[in-house]
């Protein structure tokens, strides 16, 4: 099921809503990972370190009683067990096992007025007024928390996890506390992959992963073929893939060339660089840059395997990165000496 990635547009998004009876709120997001796709379990795969989750308490509760911060991206475990909790799945036996999505999160923090349905009923009419413009501006579905229920009533979605539109922090009282400061909001993070459109473009200026490791892994694995097969074509010989700290050594007329191989399914302008990469590409005078993007991928529903083929390249030889065209996204601080308290002996003992 393809999901529409309305969010990956506004870096201002970086919202969304679980909607669960269980009673460790702040606790890892977890959902089944099913061929026939689910798009309220498969939203968890698109969460990203940094986003915010509010958590509604369903069942007598009924009320948003807080938020917590995802620490680290969405990964797929191999098996994961869960009872289904709609009509056809409370009447089936036991529980079910299948392959899953989680992802880690950290520092719950509860609201001192948490919203219920009750305090939300008088402002149904806005929140419809806002579902139907996210509709209008980026097609459906988007995925939107609440509907009207009975006419006159609002109700969460039946469903486990839900985005939550940063507009909802002008509509909702009581919540402002989840909300990150406008400079966190328009941060760059990485766009996931994962559920793309083929060939999509990236945002200008943001980066994209792969969060399936088995996507990842097809992405980089038809990136490196690209650029082996591309050395190929001018006669190379002796390449050999090492990964760090770049991937391809190879012999071009007899001069040994590196080479920085970066995929993606998306099309790109922006690529990331670690710092090994960026100083590597400035001490070796015979360095390439191979980008291979709009790789189209393909899922086989019988073994869950993924196949990769196509793409892009664009080829930078003899590239140095240029320190204009480089943009920190975070610094090793080393910490001064100067007005350090405390020693290790002072540490308290176990």
């Amino acid at each position: 099921m393809a999901l529409n990635t309305w969010w990956t547009s506004d870096p201002a998004q970086r919202y969304w809503m679980e909607i669960t009876h269980r009673e460790d709120l702040g606790a890892n997001l977890h959902a089944p990972k099913l061929n026939a796709g689910v798009w309220s379990y498969d939203l968890v795969s698109q969460v990203q370190p940094g986003d915010r989750i509010l958590h509604w308490k369903s069942g007598p509760t009924r009320a948003m009683l807080g938020w917590s911060q995802v620490t680290g991206p969405a990964t797929t475990v191999p098996q994961y067990t869960w009872q289904p909790r709609g009509t056809v799945g409370r009447s089936q036996r036991g529980p079910r096992t299948s392959e899953g999505w989680v992802a880690p999160l950290g520092g719950l923090t509860m609201f001192s007025r948490p919203p219920t349905l009750e305090a939300l009923l008088p402002l149904l009419d806005n929140l419809l007024e806002l579902s139907a413009a996210l509709a209008a501006r980026h097609g459906e579905p988007t995925y939107f928390p609440f509907y009207r229920y009975g006419g006159t009533r609002v109700r969460t979605q039946q469903a486990y996890f839900v985005k939550f539109p940063v507009e909802l922090f002008d509509l909702i009282p009581g919540i402002e506390s989840a909300r990150r400061s406008a400079e966190a909001e328009v941060e760059d993070a990485d766009v996931p992959e994962d559920f793309q459109p083929a060939s999509k473009a990236a945002p200008c200026g943001r980066t994209t992963r792969a969060q399936d490791p088995k996507l990842r892994a097809a992405i980089e694995r038809r990136s490196l073929d690209v650029a082996v097969a591309y050395y190929q074509g001018l006669g190379a010989t002796d390449w050999k893939e090492l990964g760090k700290p770049y991937d391809i050594a190879v012999t071009v007329d007899g001069i040994e060339r590196h080479c920085e191989v970066k995929g993606s399914s998306m099309v790109i302008d922006t690529v990331e660089l670690t710092i090994n990469e960026v100083d590597h590409g400035r001490a070796c005078a015979y360095a390439d840059l191979i980008v291979v993007d709009g790789i189209t991928v393909s899922r086989d529903k019988a073994t869950g395997e993924i196949h990769a083929t196509g793409g892009r390249p664009r080829i930078w030889s003899d590239w140095s990165p240029a320190e204009d065209a480089l943009k920190a996204r975070k610094f090793a601080y080393q910490l001064p000496d100067a007005g350090r308290k405390g020693d290790p002996e002072d540490l308290p003992q176990a």
